[in-house]
């Protein structure tokens, strides 16, 4: 009996040992996430981006208060800087110890109608939109503190050639290499501490969620982008337009003409016309 009941009692003390291992382990890890957010100083940056459609934008909105547990505070450029007022926007750039451009679909197709002087009305009735023009992206560049972030879906073409000197990371890929730019050096394993417990945390889960939202958003529907910004114009044509107000109704809504697809404008025509007739 003796030989019998050894075994157990040391089988007993070794899952014992575990349990208080794992417990004095989780104090450890408390304590160091503790000790990041005392010893870390925390950054404060800005963030612009267009707003491509309902789902990217509320990624952006979880990748910001993701961030802003990582002890990277960050600010919408364009809540901050109401009317785009340059100046105030000058300076809050100056102020900022960095500025992260989410690179997007939109953001990609805009900067080639750039090119070609030429910008989509739509955007222009969008506040975070509305801020970015080429001046201002020249500006953000020339700051030394841009860093670019992009979703998985969004495209890599354009950034190396628009951007050759700033770093991208693909979120949430390579979040915790963009983490430890914004804070330098130094700190990386207090970093990597943050990033796992992060990861453990709710708000990486949920941040994971909406970009995937996004994601099958795009991938389910080919011409999002067409039936949100239609075409583009050039650009005198866009400083001379007055403010549209014509309204039409689509399933119950009402939408201005510039923001509505372009194959039913054209229908609603065709029926106008065959009804004057």
């Amino acid at each position: 009996m003796g030989l019998a009941t050894k075994p157990k009692s040391s089988f007993k003390l070794t899952i014992l040992l575990a349990i208080i291992g794992a417990m004095i382990g989780l104090l450890l890890l408390i304590l160091s996430f503790y000790c990041f957010k005392r010893t870390v100083q925390e950054k404060r940056g800005l963030i612009f981006y267009t707003e491509d459609h309902s789902y990217h934008c509320e990624a952006i909105d979880k990748f910001i208060s993701f961030m802003n547990k990582s002890k990277c505070k960050l600010e919408v450029a364009a809540r901050l800087v109401k009317g785009g007022d340059p100046l105030r926007l000058s300076l809050e750039i100056q102020k900022s110890d960095f500025i992260i451009l989410v690179y997007s679909k939109a953001l990609h197709k805009r900067i080639q109608a750039w090119k070609s002087n030429q910008d989509y009305i739509n955007f222009l009735k969008e506040d975070n939109s509305a801020l970015l023009t080429v001046s201002l992206l020249k500006e953000l560049k020339a700051s030394k503190k841009l860093i670019i972030c992009k979703f998985p879906q969004a495209p890599n073409s354009g950034i190396s050639s628009e951007f050759p000197s700033v770093k991208c990371y693909t979120l949430t890929k390579e979040l915790n290499l963009l983490i430890q730019q914004i804070h330098r050096t130094g700190v990386d394993q207090d970093l990597a501490i943050l990033v796992k417990s992060n990861k453990l945390n709710h708000k990486f889960n949920s941040l994971t969620n909406t970009i995937k939202n996004a994601a099958t958003f795009e991938e389910n529907s080919s011409y999002w982008f067409e039936d949100k910004y239609i075409c583009p114009k050039k650009m005198e044509s866009l400083n001379e337009m007055p403010d549209y107000t014509e309204k039409f109704l689509v399933d119950g809504c009402e939408h201005s003409i510039y923001s509505i697809p372009i194959s039913y404008m054209f229908e609603q025509i065709n029926v106008d016309n065959d009804t004057i007739a």
